[in-house]
């Protein structure tokens, strides 16, 4: 289970730098492969000794504190691009108003 968390860790790492990087498809992809490997890490057995379950604690908090810096990026990204969308949608009406006329 640590080795899947610190795969997790170094996935979140990744998505952080293209989110940097305005890399959105990339962003798309790891984040893809992030749940997969969480979904898969739930089916393992939980480790019994404290200090494989301490080091997964503090990853798991260094996970949840690097998504909630990069949330607000990415939530603006998503916000921009249905901007984008609305504004195209509204001059293909536009156009085709103005074609009907």
């Amino acid at each position: 289970m640590l080795i899947n968390i610190e795969q997790a860790f170094d996935l979140t790492n990744k998505i952080q730098k293209a989110v940097t990087d305005k890399d959105w498809d990339q962003v798309v992809d790891l984040q893809e492969s992030r749940e997969k490997l969480m979904l898969s890490t739930q089916q393992l057995p939980t480790p019994t000794n404290e200090e494989a379950s301490l080091q997964i604690e503090k990853l798991i908090s260094s996970i949840q504190q690097i998504d909630a810096q990069i949330l607000p990026l990415i939530t603006e990204h998503m916000r921009s691009l249905s901007q984008e969308r609305q504004q195209t949608n509204q001059g293909k009406k536009m156009t085709k108003a103005y074609q009907s006329t």
